[in-house]
């Protein structure tokens, strides 16, 4: 896989204005029976999503059995986040959102997301999974934001907390393509400026 090649100032402050930074607007979404998801970097478009019974039941099979564990738990709930990426994709035209952030800014971002897209979009799926009662180990926590003069890009994720312990875990979808399982690391290792290896293009 092709490594990032050096970027212009142009590029630069384009991926600045794209949304990626942590200073970036989104809106306050609570779940309900209906949803907003957001998209088009900064969460610039909302779109309101309903999921049908059939749909729910989808989600619902990434969770079965119950966990026993945290550990557990997260592996189900990386699969679930995967599965419902899918289904709202195709109900916001998004399903065709890249890996990253540098991939898609020649391209027109009405179906992109840039990573405070994704970390808004995954904290609320998260919530909706514990409201439903599909997770019992771990709640939904705060974002939290990386880089620019350290470690990297700026750059924010999901974050999920295990009850028991207050250990943190970012969960990141940005690095992959949608309806991929996201990446489920200490809060420690993320902040450290980690990414898959190896490292691609786009990201």
């Amino acid at each position: 896989m092709l490594y990032a090649q050096p970027i212009s100032l142009l590029l630069i402050l384009a991926l600045l204005a794209s949304g990626c930074a942590p200073m970036a607007k989104t809106d306050n979404i609570e779940p309900t029976t209906a949803f907003n998801v957001c998209y088009s970097y900064g969460c610039k478009k909302t779109q309101s999503v309903s999921l049908s019974e059939e749909q729910w039941h989808l989600i619902n099979q990434a969770f079965k059995p119950l966990a026993t564990t945290p550990s557990e738990e997260r592996h189900r709930l990386s699969m679930a986040i995967a599965q419902m990426e899918k289904i709202v994709g195709a109900i916001t035209q998004t399903e065709n959102d890249l890996p990253g952030t540098f991939a898609a800014l020649f391209k027109k971002l009405d179906d992109q997301m840039d990573c405070v897209d994704e970390a808004t979009n995954t904290t609320l799926y998260i919530k909706l999974f514990r409201e439903r009662g599909l997770i019992h180990f771990h709640q939904e926590g705060p974002r939290i934001n990386r880089g620019f003069f350290f470690n990297g890009w700026p750059h924010t994720s999901a974050v999920i907390e295990e009850i028991s312990t207050k250990k943190r875990f970012a969960v990141d979808s940005w690095f992959h393509k949608n309806g991929v399982r996201p990446e489920i690391i200490p809060v420690q290792l993320w902040y450290s400026g980690w990414h898959p290896d190896p490292k691609p293009i786009n990201n």
